[in-house]
């Protein structure tokens, strides 16, 4: 950093997953999973600057539903992990503007720690591969590698396998045709999920069938076709899920230019999701969403089919 003063701005994108399928459950405790994942232009922003010591400020939205102790925060472990690793990473002053939904199935803190990593590899030239930075970045969270990507990926195992999906691939897939727009709407029920929560009921409901398509098929139009799996256990435990899904289903326009046949949850929930093909519907969706009662925002992803 040739300039203490300067300040350093960031985005921490949304993550989408556009499906998930969980598998079984391994001797670890992490179950296999399949996912397509996309990143929004909507997410957290994260200010960096030098600082005497280390300090960690939220504020934004959902801020009031984090924990403020420096060391259990995500975003402050990636710090000491590069510092771990011999990293000479001086005192830092870290804001972060919380406009994802805690809890949301939206992967905010993950982001936020995996744009931790690539903004510190970055300003302070630590020249570290993304594979390294993929290896320190599972040490603190299964969802953070991920994270690293600003793309569509398919990700698998525990989420640590990841493919990059080129808009070729995705165009020779025809995933295209599958109905994935640029344009998105996220919504939630104002809820927190428990993702701990959602996987007990799943494992203790689902029949869990070989994991092995899922670490080997190509096949994403099917991965696709067979939606969220997560979904049915966290509509179980949290209804409010439910009732903003069928508000979405009920309020989704019927002139052909939505995305997916019908809005989905992402992740373990609470947050939900419908594409569209033009930011006009989006938008005009979106604000229904929010007269409803819901928290939504209109985006659109960071890469483009």
């Amino acid at each position: 950093m040739s300039d203490p003063s300067h300040i350093f701005n960031y985005l921490a994108p949304a993550k989408v997953n556009l499906c998930l399928q969980i598998g079984r459950k391994r001797a670890d405790g992490y179950h296999e999973l399949a996912s397509i994942v996309g990143f929004t232009e909507f997410g957290d922003s994260l200010t960096i600057k030098l600082s005497e010591t280390d300090q960690l400020v939220l504020r934004g939205q959902f801020s009031a539903h984090i924990d403020s102790k420096t060391s259990e925060n995500l975003v402050m472990k990636a710090i000491q992990i590069l510092r771990d690793h011999n990293h000479n990473i001086p005192p830092l002053e870290i804001t972060i503007d919380k406009q994802i939904p805690v809890g949301g199935g939206l992967g905010g803190g993950s982001s936020d720690a995996a744009t931790t990593f690539l903004a510190l590899n970055e300003i302070f030239n630590l020249n570290i591969s993304k594979t390294n930075l993929s290896d320190m970045a599972l040490k603190i969270g299964a969802d953070i590698p991920v994270c690293l990507n600003r793309h569509f990926v398919i990700m698998r195992g525990v989420g640590d396998k990841i493919t990059t999906l080129s808009d070729a691939k995705l165009s020779d897939s025809g995933l295209s045709d599958f109905g994935l727009s640029n344009y998105i709407v996220l919504a939630n029920p104002n809820s927190i999920v428990s993702t701990r929560n959602v996987f007990a009921e799943f494992d203790k409901n689902t029949l869990q069938e070989n994991s092995e398509w899922l670490m080997e098929s190509q096949d994403l139009t099917q991965l696709l076709t067979r939606g969220n799996n997560l979904q049915e256990s966290a509509l179980k435990i949290y209804p409010e899920i439910s009732l903003l899904l069928n508000t979405m289903k009920t309020l989704c326009p019927r002139d052909g230019k939505t995305g997916l046949s019908a809005p989905q949850m992402s992740g373990s929930g609470a947050s939900c999701f419908a594409l569209f093909e033009d930011e006009k519907t989006a938008d005009m969706f979106c604000h229904k969403i929010q007269q409803a009662g819901y928290w939504s925002v209109s985006t659109k992803f960071m890469s483009n089919f």
